[in-house]
């Protein structure tokens, strides 16, 4: 019985031992609110013109800048190229300092992480007054962070966690970034690769039946695929560097620059015309001077002219991350960063990335006949262009392409049901030591006058595949049964015409 009164004691002195304890923590933090101060305040406050020089301490760097004659400098390096927009947007985020809410006598800086500032910034103005912003902690709960002013720890302020992020930097961040030229791919005429084990190169060429020849290291030639052009010359328009590393250029070697891979870009872009007419000339007749301003208006529109372009970039190293590539502009005077993904597609080319997977992708509307030899017969398609009179009254005539196999006239429906799948036909793999056996299926020549003369066979190879070699020298599998069905549509239209 006694135990049980002594537990009964024991609780109730806990519950007012708990009672007193919560009592008391909400008197402290009442007290604690009151010292702080949800009222939003400029603190610091200064025009841009009346700071003359800024110090910026943010872990291991410590960044002085200099104002005068409305120019910013670096003072640890003069000749460093300070980005001014780079400065302008650090001096901006400084001239007016707002704090959300005021701590009045603080029990620990710790707590603030003010005892050590993660960054400090030192304002001075022109007549020699400093300001020191000492900033600490973030408070991710409310987006801000802890400042102090001038060493006084007997207030801190809440400010907004921009100030503190946009003080944290590096040196390559406000750097002024060389331009790499912006280049669209439709104006590239043409692109050289000159590395240690070769020099490739892309360019366009009249005599290709593509309009485009790829020269590979070893020197051989191919015809390059328009659209797989398209696709390559498009990796030119995003190029920027990534990071400033250095503007000192006495070492190259260090940036594996003494040796480079240089890619060489020939491009053309519209710029206006010069003005070619006397501004002097000067006339008293009114209706004259008239005239001739309207004559210029006119000519205005239309004075550009094509101007020849090239940029020649040199890439070295990889990083040792192996993320970027050093490089620079052959002109330019310092030295970046550029991501690797962005240069492999340029740099890592060979002439299978420019080849068509397109079996014979000859448009019979640029041929002038196009032979087949099929079981022994021959039969040439052609076209001819013919006047078609109107079946209205006003009598009008049109012309009209007609499509003819060994000059009688095949139906345009016919002729394009075999044609169609001819040039659609794509090759699976090329391989230049299949060899075929027996006679062609079907020989094939396209000829234009001056230009294309190409003769492509079919070879009935294995279950699955064609061997289809051509005039070029190309050995190509392709499905037999897009084989197949080309042969029979082709032979349908013969015997249509027959």
């Amino acid at each position: 019985m006694k135990n049980k009164k002594g537990l009964i004691i024991g609780i109730v002195i806990l519950l007012l031992l708990l009672g007193a304890y919560f009592l008391l923590r909400y008197l402290n933090l009442d007290e604690e609110n009151t010292e702080e101060e949800d009222t939003t305040e400029t603190v610091f406050e200064i025009d841009a013109e009346d700071i003359s020089n800024i110090q910026i301490v943010s872990g291991e760097n410590t960044f002085d800048f200099s104002h005068g004659d409305d120019t910013w400098s670096y003072v640890q390096d003069a000749n460093f190229p300070l980005s001014e927009s780079a400065i302008l947007d650090k001096v901006s985020s400084l001239t007016s300092i707002s704090s959300s809410r005021t701590i009045e006598n603080p029990e620990n800086l710790s707590d603030y992480g003010l005892e050590d500032p993660e960054v400090t910034a030192t304002v001075t103005d022109t007549e020699g007054e400093t300001t020191k912003l000492a900033l600490g902690t973030t408070n991710d709960a409310v987006s801000g962070c802890y400042m102090s002013l001038n060493d006084d720890t007997s207030k801190i302020y809440l400010v907004d966690t921009s100030l503190k992020t946009n003080l944290q930097f590096d040196l390559s961040d406000i750097a002024e970034k060389e331009d790499i030229p912006s280049i669209t791919g439709s104006t590239i005429t043409s692109v050289t690769i000159q590395k240690s084990e070769g020099t490739a190169r892309l360019y366009q060429d009249s005599t290709s039946e593509t309009g485009w020849t790829f020269a590979d290291t070893d020197g051989s030639t191919v015809p390059a695929d328009s659209s797989l052009v398209s696709t390559y010359t498009s990796n030119f328009s995003a190029l920027a560097w990534t990071d400033y590393m250095t503007y000192d250029l006495s070492n190259l070697e260090a940036y594996g620059l003494d040796n480079p891979t240089v890619i060489t870009v020939d491009y053309q872009v519209e710029e206006e015309a010069e003005d070619s007419s006397s501004e002097d000339t000067e006339t008293s007749d009114d209706s004259t001077e008239e005239s001739t301003e309207d004559t210029f208006e006119d000519t205005e529109e239309d004075s550009t002219v094509t101007v020849d372009k090239q940029m020649v970039m040199l890439l070295g190293d990889q990083t040792e991350d192996g993320n970027y590539y050093y490089g620079k502009l052959q002109d330019d005077t310092c030295i970046y960063t550029i991501g690797l993904s962005s240069i492999q597609g340029i740099t890592d080319v060979q002439k299978e990335d420019f080849l068509s997977t397109k079996v014979a992708d000859y448009s019979f509307a640029d041929l002038d006949t196009v032979t087949f030899t099929r079981n022994g017969e021959t039969y040439v398609a052609s076209k001819e262009t013919v006047e078609v009179e109107s079946e209205d009254e006003d009598g009008e005539t049109t012309e009209e392409t007609r499509y003819l196999i060994n000059d009688k006239e095949i139906d345009t429906t016919d002729f394009n049901n075999f044609y169609n799948l001819i040039t659609a036909m794509t090759w699976q793999s090329q391989d230049e030591n299949a060899q075929p056996s027996g006679e062609s299926d079907i020989s094939i020549n396209f000829y234009k006058e001056g230009g294309i003369n190409v003769t492509v066979d079919y070879y009935s190879y294995d279950t699955n595949f064609y061997l289809v070699i051509d005039s070029k020298g190309n050995h190509s599998l392709v499905n037999k049964m897009d084989v197949r069905e080309f042969l029979d549509a082709f032979d349908t239209a013969m015997e249509e015409i027959e």
